[in-house]
């Protein structure tokens, strides 16, 4: 149960390590953080805690549910939830797909995580 008054955020991530450093930073930044490895792990914590997340950030090449179908089902089913993708094949076609599917931003990897992290602040405001 998150917080009261703290802004859920989603992360979605296959790699462990990076799932977790955006759980501490996100933490650090006063968010409640909920986290997934995968795109049908994801689409359970929404389902877990609803009401709680307030944005979702993926990763685009994920196991199974890919972060682009993910994004899709997403927007479809939580359509004032917030998503942000990320994938480290950062081509303009690639931005454009993902925006399609109903992502709200989009990060080339690498990124700067203070630069998501504030995209992140700013959204869920």
């Amino acid at each position: 149960m998150p917080e009261a008054g703290r802004r859920g955020v989603l992360v979605v991530e296959d790699d462990g390590d990076l799932r977790r450093l955006f759980g501490i930073m996100l933490s650090a930044a006063q968010f409640e953080v909920f986290e997934a490895a995968d795109g049908i792990e994801g689409l359970k914590a929404l389902e877990d805690h609803p009401g709680a997340i307030h944005l979702v950030l993926t990763d685009l090449g994920l196991p199974g549910l890919g972060g682009v179908e993910l994004i899709s089902q997403v927007r479809a089913t939580r359509p004032t939830v917030k998503i942000i993708g990320t994938s480290g094949f950062g081509s303009r076609n690639v931005r454009e797909m993902v925006l399609r599917a109903g992502a709200d931003e989009f990060f080339s990897k690498p990124f700067s995580m203070g630069e998501v992290i504030e995209k992140v602040k700013t959204m869920t405001q």
